[in-house]
């Protein structure tokens, strides 16, 4: 699934995958799957394991953790604060993958805190 977003003149392609694709992209060569929801937030539904854990409300601490020959599959509680995110980091240059639906529609196995 792609969505067309036009800013500021410029075209940028953001793609998006359901929660169903997630395990499926995060064993995908140099993609990491980050989960941008608060700790309390995986402590009450847990988190995707192998999720790397960036806190939104700290997000820009951990950018100089980030690779641009990675691709990050970014994942919250429904998809939009990682939608929110993921135009971010296509603003710095990296690639990034919304999941629609975030951890809400992740019918998968989960870890706890």
């Amino acid at each position: 699934m792609k969505t067309v977003v036009k800013r500021r003149g410029d075209v940028h392609v953001n793609e998006a995958i359901n929660s169903s694709q997630v395990n499926e992209y995060k064993n995908l060569e140099n993609h990491v799957l980050i989960d941008v929801r608060e700790t309390d937030e995986l402590e009450q539904t847990g988190f995707v394991p192998g999720a790397v854990h960036y806190p939104l409300s700290s997000f820009e601490d951990f950018i100089d953790e980030f690779d641009k020959d990675k691709t990050y599959v970014v994942m919250c509680h429904s998809g939009g604060r990682s939608r929110n995110v993921q135009e971010y980091l296509q603003g710095l240059g990296y690639k990034a993958i919304n999941v629609e639906g975030g951890i809400t529609l992740y019918d998968g196995e989960v870890e706890y805190l």
